[in-house]
């Protein structure tokens, strides 16, 4: 629903004004200034104009008091944590203070620039509250609001209040954490009898174990000078097992038999490494003289000093850790590493993500421009709410029709990075916009390599609405890219006709296609997309920060992943 204050479409003559029916109490009669583009507003008209301004064009413009009340649904309300959101209603009062801003602006629909506004006051305020503090952030929009606001289109708000609240699932998942509080209430008492109960119960078994404790310190006491061997303990287990001589003599036949086992096999394997060490011309004879004195007891360092042309000693065992030949750790290796205390980066860290927002600007786009460009705002906002978050990321936003548009380059989003407009155009054909990824990825990949200590590799999303119109000819530019040394990861979102093909297609592994569920309306299909990219780069970011590298896709109620074949 749309309100427009220029009474007339075009201009009309002086002369018809006073036979209109359909003018309002208070109305303003705005010229256009021949020549020079400007308008300019009948304050008082005298007997000549009346007589000879008769034909003279002009605009009438409603200079009523207008109330509205609306809901805010097609823009996202996302609230500081960038996962859940609030829903907000505003009661809204007008009016045009300056009628010829309005006619030079050519301001047809009133209701666009006032909740365009007030909107983006709310969409502000909201991203710095917890989704359980919608009171809160009411209070703050509406303190914001409680002034006259006279707008550069000719318009002052002269009344704006406006309602938040939490969605149904925040509110949902408040009431059962209020449930579950009052449930702790209610087995508090019986919780605490059990914990008496064990609490005496393991006060009793304390005294057990200190007591047994006790006793096990005064046998140790008792022999703690003594010699302990195995000929003493069998001693002492038959003077107290004197039944038991048998089972003590079995185990000491064993106990006989694998010592004499090991010693044997211990032989052997000196007499096989010497065998392989000489079979090897690694030992010579004067090694095996050496090393026979050396059996017999003969001071090896001694002879060695006595006949200069016996063999030096040498070690197969690994050098010490920090001697001469020990590589030094991969933290000491790396070039220029700091040695000092300095606090490290997030971005030293985990690394920046390029993060490519690819968006369709073709004539199928024409019914959902203001919800691409929320789009783009929502991914705005859930990167501002963190520094740490944004710190990691570097976003860029290409827009595809005919051709290919880079309408946002590379940079790190913050609350003052100013967000582009789209525009619907002409034609959809998808090989300029691979084309230009082919171009734009491998060049802002070098200059990041060149800017931090890591770059991760970058991630595109790819929303397709219009079918291509060359179907033919940009997979291979697609393929070109995929084989690119710096090939990103490209998630395709397919919500127009024949989706699920389109999304399989683009994307660059089976698991990074998601389409529109089947009948959704194209609006709220860009909705959920919006919802879509935001976890994904949350959760990316976040799993980077904490030491994993994976893509998980968060596909929120209305897509779904394309089903992969098997």
């Amino acid at each position: 629903m749309s309100l427009s204050l220029i009474l007339n479409e075009t201009a009309i003559p002086r002369g018809v004004v006073g036979t209109r029916r359909d003018l309002p109490p208070a109305f303003a009669v705005v010229y256009p200034v021949e020549g020079s583009g400007r308008f300019e507003v009948e304050r008082e008209r005298t007997r000549g104009q009346r007589w000879f301004g008769g034909n003279r064009p002009c605009f009438v413009v409603d200079l009523s008091d207008h109330r509205r009340q609306a809901n805010v649904t097609r823009t996202p309300l996302t609230c500081r944590d960038g996962a859940h959101r609030f829903r907000a209603s505003m009661d809204v009062g007008f009016r045009v203070h300056d009628p010829a801003a309005l006619v030079q602006r050519n301001v047809r629909d009133a209701l666009a620039v006032v909740y365009g506004w007030v909107t983006d006051v709310v969409r502000r305020t909201a991203a710095r509250f917890p989704v359980e503090e919608a009171r809160q952030a009411e209070y703050q929009v509406n303190q914001e609001l409680n002034r006259d606001i006279a707008l550069p289109e000719g318009i002052t708000i002269f009344h704006c209040r406006v309602r938040m609240e939490a969605d149904e699932a925040v509110e949902k998942h408040l009431r059962a954490l209020s449930e579950e509080t009052r449930r702790r209430q209610l087995g508090h008492t019986t919780h605490l009898t059990v914990v008496q109960q064990t609490e005496g119960e393991e006060e009793v078994r304390d005294l057990r174990d200190r007591a047994e404790a006790r006793r096990m310190t005064e046998r140790l006491s008792a022999t703690a000078n003594e010699r302990m061997d195995i000929e003493r303990l069998v001693r002492q287990h038959l003077a107290r097992h004197p039944d038991d001589t048998a089972t003590v003599l079995n185990l000491l036949t064993q106990l006989k038999a694998a010592e004499s086992a090991q010693l044997q096999t211990a032989s052997q394997q000196r007499q096989d490494l010497m065998r392989y060490l000489v079979e090897q011309q690694v030992l010579g004879k004067a090694d095996l003289d050496g090393l026979r004195r050396e059996a017999l007891g003969v001071d090896t360092g001694a002879a060695a000093a006595l006949d200069p042309g016996s063999p030096v000693a040498f070690s197969t065992a690994p050098p010490a850790v920090g001697s001469p030949d020990t590589p030094a750790p991969a933290a000491q290796q790396t070039s220029g590493a700091s040695t000092g205390n300095a606090p490290v980066s997030a971005v030293s860290r985990t690394g920046v993500v390029p993060v490519y927002l690819v968006v369709d600007a073709s004539p199928a786009t024409s019914g959902c421009v203001t919800e691409l460009e929320n789009a783009i705002r929502s991914l705005q906002t859930v990167l501002s709410n963190s520094n740490e978050i944004s710190e990691a990321v570097r976003l860029s936003v290409i827009t595809y029709s005919d051709g290919a548009d880079v309408i946002l380059p590379q940079t790190r989003v913050s609350w003052t990075t100013g967000m582009p407009s789209l525009h619907a155009s002409a034609g959809c054909r998808y090989r300029p916009v691979f084309r230009r990824l082919l171009d734009l990825v491998p060049q802002e990949t070098e200059r990041l390599k060149q800017q931090v200590p890591r770059v991760v590799r970058p991630v595109v999303f790819f929303l397709s609405v219009g079918g291509p119109e060359d179907d033919t000819e940009w997979p291979a530019v697609h393929t070109a890219l995929m084989g690119h040394e710096f090939r990103p990861h490209i998630v395709a979102c397919a919500i127009g006709e024949d989706r699920v093909r389109l999304a399989a297609r683009i994307a660059s592994r089976p698991e990074l296609a998601v389409t529109a569920v089947e009948g959704a309306d194209l609006g709220r299909s860009v909705v959920q997309f919006s919802v879509f990219v935001q976890q994904t780069v949350l959760n990316l970011v976040r799993g980077m920060l904490a030491g994993r590298m994976d893509m998980t896709l968060a596909c929120p109620e209305g897509l779904t992943p394309v089903p992969v074949e098997r």
